[in-house]
């Protein structure tokens, strides 16, 4: 098992100094999307969506350019996907 958390740990490492602004921003939207459904769980069933549709989509947009510097095409059309939908929804969500 520490085996296991040794080399976790060299992943991170090396990913950080390969790429930290991209690490950064992977960070980020780890972070918050985490916090985005925290507030949502404990808000339930009056969820501050402008809090909420902000912070989740800062995360989602950085995520876009994350996955297209890795190359990963499906992750970058996920993450596009999402973005457009939140997009949407956040636009609906002002306007009413």
């Amino acid at each position: 098992m520490r085996d296991q958390f040794t080399q976790l740990w060299l992943f991170i490492q090396t990913d950080f100094h390969s790429h930290p602004l991209r690490f950064t921003a992977e960070a980020w939207n780890w972070f918050s999307a985490i916090a985005a459904a925290i507030i949502f769980a404990l808000t339930a069933p009056n969820v501050p969506f402008l809090v909420t549709y902000p912070l989740w989509m800062s995360g989602t947009l950085l995520n876009v350019f994350c996955a297209r510097s890795r190359g990963s095409f499906g992750t970058m059309m996920m993450a596009i996907s999402m973005t457009i939908i939140d997009v949407y929804g956040l636009t609906r969500l002002l306007l009413n």
